[in-house]
């Protein structure tokens, strides 16, 4: 077992959540494809997701975390790998960090690639600012935007308590298929589904 191995085993033995086999490949794929120089991660739990990334290219990662002992750890982790020179992990609220980036002006048109695995419900709140943070043809790759399965599926068993999550995800796609500065846009059903967006 390699270390990235080690870190997801050790994730999934603790409950901590993390990307699951198949959304892995397609992260994987997508970071080939796009081969960014800059990467924004919002919701770096142990780092794993941010592995995979710099795994499949030679970018810098910038990753944003409310945790703050899941960020001690996810820094243990990229330097596990070598990653610590070309990983920085932030501690903060992540509609907090996206609006102070946005207000800074600093990352404007910045990055290649960001994804976005963090809050569910939070999701259509940073779109407008993420959508800003990225250069004119990047993309914004989003985990989770089905959450299982009750994203514009069969509602009849879903729990009361997955109601606003599911109300705002939906929300979220309707303003990614409407949205004027997004160029296309491409939902995989896989496991807990991720959309592909292509800013113009």
């Amino acid at each position: 077992m390699d270390q990235s191995e080690y870190i997801r085993e050790m994730a999934s033995r603790r409950g901590v959540p993390i990307i699951r086999e198949l959304s892995h490949e397609k992260l994987a794929e997508v970071t080939r494809r796009v081969n960014p120089k800059t990467i924004l991660e919002i919701g770096t739990a142990v780092g794993y997701s941010g592995i995979i990334m710099l795994s499949s290219c030679d970018a810098s990662l910038i990753t944003v975390e409310h945790d703050d002992y899941k960020v001690e750890e996810a820094k243990e982790n990229f330097k596990k790998l070598d990653y610590e020179k070309r990983a920085t992990c932030i501690l903060d609220d992540c509609n907090v960090f996206v609006s102070n980036m946005v207000a800074g002006g600093e990352y404007d048109n910045y990055f290649d690639l960001i994804f976005l695995d963090g809050p569910k419900a939070q999701y259509i709140k940073m779109l407008d600012g993420l959508i800003m943070l990225t250069k004119h043809g990047g993309t914004i790759l989003v985990d989770n935007v089905l959450f299982r399965g009750f994203v514009r599926g069969d509602k009849t068993d879903m729990p009361k308590r997955y109601r606003t999550i599911v109300k705002r995800l939906e929300m979220f796609l309707d303003k990614v298929e409407t949205h004027p500065d997004i160029k296309s846009f491409k939902l995989y059903e896989l496991e807990d589904g991720m959309l592909e967006i292509t800013v113009k």
